[in-house]
């Protein structure tokens, strides 16, 4: 296990402590037994990617299990109304926005939006739904399986599964992808709830004037986004 992985098992137990549930009472609702789950808060495995949603899916904040960032409610009304696809698409424009005012307008108030956003474009543009985003963010960054399993801290059997879609990443590859790439895990698990938490931190970077401008941006964009 990565040894920082271990804030993540913290900050799940904060989580579960915060909801006055026992492990118990966490694994019921989970779908797995007590022992199962605490060998999780213990270490000793990983949830996997099902488990993930389920968890995304409970009355904790899994943006911050696996980020360490909680969102404010500055911009939380709003986008929990929208669904995956439109938080998806809105990642997007955030993304463009911040690549022109920070390379073009030379702001540096969109240098930290710019830098979290690097990859965010590139691999889950919504047009892109059906590919397999490992893979696209694989090839953007020119690794070859070996070198994106040793980025990941697994063999390289575990890539290529994962990329011929016959696996999917468990607890600590979602972690790790957003530790080197920055790409939350409700992107992977396409989770709504983790995606207005995403996108609200995002927004929280911002300085007030420029959240203000993003926030007309991405609003004049709602309800136009449709399947």
């Amino acid at each position: 296990m990565n040894v920082s992985y271990q804030n993540v098992l913290e900050r799940l137990k904060e989580e579960r402590l915060r909801n006055n549930w026992s492990q118990e009472q966490i694994s019921q609702r989970l779908k797995m037994s007590q022992s199962h789950y605490s060998k999780v808060e213990l270490g000793k495995r990983r949830f996997t990617y099902y488990e993930v949603q389920d968890l995304y899916d409970l009355e904790v904040d899994a943006h911050y299990i696996f980020t360490g960032q909680k969102s404010s409610v500055k911009c939380e009304a709003f986008f929990s109304g929208c669904d995956y696809r439109e938080l998806n698409f809105y990642l997007h424009v955030l993304a463009y926005m911040a690549e022109y005012f920070y390379v073009v307008g030379k702001s540096e108030e969109w240098g930290a939006m710019y830098k979290e956003l690097a990859y965010m474009r590139y691999v889950t543009a919504p047009d892109m739904k059906d590919d397999n985003t490992l893979f696209l963010l694989r090839r953007l960054l020119n690794y070859n399986q070996q070198t994106m399993a040793e980025k990941l801290g697994v063999d390289i059997k575990k890539v290529r599964a994962m990329e011929n879609g016959e696996s999917l990443p468990d607890s600590e590859i979602l972690w790790n992808l957003y530790q080197s790439f920055r790409i939350p895990p409700a992107v992977f698990t396409k989770n709504q709830r983790g995606m207005t938490s995403a996108v609200t931190c995002l927004m929280d970077i911002l300085p007030k004037k420029e959240r203000e401008h993003a926030m007309e941006a991405l609003q004049s964009c709602h309800g136009v986004v449709t399947d």
